[in-house]
């Protein structure tokens, strides 16, 4: 069996694919990042705290400093595709894939590679999007909408045949 995807890669792709980095691949780090950054958040807001009942006039500083750290800590998804989206070029967002049984070829205006199904070590899934992850620096995105041949069902029991590997909802 055959399928084709035809996937535009924007910012909405690139979020996803980060979200789903940190909470398959990078699990782990990223746990351990978010905790300490709470641990930061706290003591700056400790510090403000104790400064402003003392009558420091800066106690607003460590306040900000936690506001900011909190910001970046909930929104890390968004600063992740602010980071790396500039890295896409312009004739590699349209990328058409096509999944064969002895492998998959991805084709776009810049470039095209062949990968085979034993090189990808996670597999997941959103309510729009298949995450395909080749490495923990390698990660592929598919919109489900995006097939133009088979349908995005049958692509999920596919894949999941093809590598021996379970497709993980994540949201």
């Amino acid at each position: 069996m055959e399928f084709v995807n035809r996937t535009v890669i924007g910012g909405r792709e690139l979020e996803a694919l980060s979200r789903g980095t940190r909470k398959t691949v990078r699990k782990r780090r990223s746990l351990i990042v978010q905790l300490l950054a709470v641990l930061v958040i706290v003591l700056n807001l400790a510090f403000a705290w104790a400064s402003w009942r003392v009558g420091d006039s800066r106690w607003w500083l460590n306040g900000a400093v936690a506001g900011f750290l909190l910001v970046i800590t909930l929104r890390e998804d968004w600063f992740n595709l602010r980071l790396t989206g500039r890295y896409v070029q312009p004739d590699a967002q349209e990328v058409t894939t096509v999944f064969q049984d002895e492998g998959f070829t991805q084709t776009s205006k810049a470039a095209s590679g062949r990968f085979s199904y034993h090189q990808i070590e996670n597999i997941c899934e959103t309510s729009e999007y298949f995450l395909l992850y080749l490495d923990h620096n390698l990660g592929q995105i598919y919109s489900k909408d995006g097939f133009t041949r088979g349908t995005a069902m049958a692509f999920r029991q596919f894949i999941s045949r093809k590598t021996g590997l379970t497709v993980r909802s994540i949201r």
